[in-house]
């Protein structure tokens, strides 16, 4: 049991990333918080499914990027938080908050964690620290993760110049930054999690106390990296308000999964216990494109959305475009059909208008 607790407090992270990908998902929404494996459940249904896994060359250069960022004092990281304005040409203070799995010095997460609550109260108490913070740790105070809520945040941008301390999350993506190109689905998912970090680190202050004496900032950064090279390409500036009230919804629902089976979780293998495989099984899915790259029942709901006629089967945008419209009313609109709402009508409008002609 105690394995299984400690295991699972140390997926937290890879768990709260799961349900940024998709928390219109309850079966998502269900197996991040309950810690059951997707690919588990997949397999359940499709014995041939795909097994979840990540390249081991594309973990290592993640491990190589975040190594250099925070090394010498995170030189690099300072640099490049100074020249995207994070944090202004005089702030050089850093502080290292890794666990000594992942090349820290802090013995473990439960010492992450103090050392966390301990820097925030620290600024709350008037301390002067103008920098950046890697990986620090907080346990959220709610119950909306089992066995409990800890999320180590990729990077913090603080000054205390002002009148009260402000803190600006960040996330580290290897991915390159390729300016407009850069896909989208890749961005909504960044942006999701640091909506979800400064919810996070809202919930945290208000339980520590001092929720108005620390201000946490609704504009995020991302941390990826120049194309062909592991230097870091800094996007400030990310407006996070939408991701921050989808995040305060997404807590709500994680708080009602975490209620489903007495909060009963999973170790995150094949042999957990059936009861929980069949409460993801038999959750309501919602499916869209970015299910394709990330989880392994992405088939099984596609076909689903298919047989349901649903517009997102043919994409995001299709989806969008049809308004709620089945593609067999589509089929029947277009061969004629009368409208049957206000939607309908709209749609065989657009469907009917001719492309623009180009001067």
């Amino acid at each position: 049991m105690a394995m299984k607790n400690e295991r699972a407090k140390r997926e937290t992270r890879r768990r709260f990333e799961q349900w940024a990908r998709n928390p219109q998902c309850h079966a998502n929404v269900i197996s991040a918080v309950h810690n059951v494996k997707m690919g588990a459940v997949a397999r359940r249904e499709n014995p041939q499914a795909p097994r979840e896994g990540q390249s081991v060359f594309a973990l290592a250069r993640g491990n190589s990027f975040e190594a250099g960022l925070v090394r010498d004092g995170g030189d690099l990281l300072i640099t490049a938080l100074q020249r995207a304005d994070v944090i202004d040409s005089l702030s050089a203070d850093f502080a290292d908050h890794r666990i000594a799995a992942n090349g820290g010095t802090l013995a473990d997460l439960d010492a992450a964690v103090e050392a966390g609550h301990a820097f925030l109260k620290s600024l709350a108490e008037g301390r002067v620290f103008n920098g950046a913070v890697s990986s620090l740790t907080v346990r959220i105070p709610r119950g909306i993760m089992l066995p409990e809520a800890l999320l180590i945040i990729d990077v913090l941008a603080v000054q205390t110049h002002g009148e009260r301390p402000v803190i600006a999350v960040g996330e580290i993506k290897t991915y390159a930054d390729q300016g407009g190109h850069t896909s989208r689905s890749d961005l909504a998912a960044a942006r999701a999690q640091m909506g979800l970090y400064v919810h996070a680190l809202e919930v945290t202050l208000d339980g520590l106390g001092i929720a108005r004496a620390v201000d946490v900032s609704v504009e995020g950064f991302l941390v990826l990296t120049y194309p062909g090279s592991n230097q870091p390409s800094v996007r400030s500036g990310e407006d996070l308000r939408y991701q921050l009230e989808r995040a305060r919804r997404g807590f709500e629902l994680m708080e009602d999964s975490a209620q489903l089976m007495n909060g009963a979780y999973g170790a995150g293998d094949d042999d957990d216990p059936e009861s929980l495989f069949d409460l993801v099984r038999h959750a309501d899915t919602f499916f869209q494109d970015s299910c394709l790259s990330f989880c392994e029942r992405a088939d099984f709901c596609h076909a689903n959305a298919l047989a349901k006629g649903h517009g997102v089967a043919l994409g995001d945008d299709v989806g969008r475009f049809l308004g709620g419209v089945t593609l067999d009313r589509v089929v029947q609109l277009l061969d004629g059909g009368r409208p049957a709402n206000r939607a309908e009508h709209d749609l065989l409008v657009r469907l009917s208008d001719g492309l623009p002609v180009l001067p």
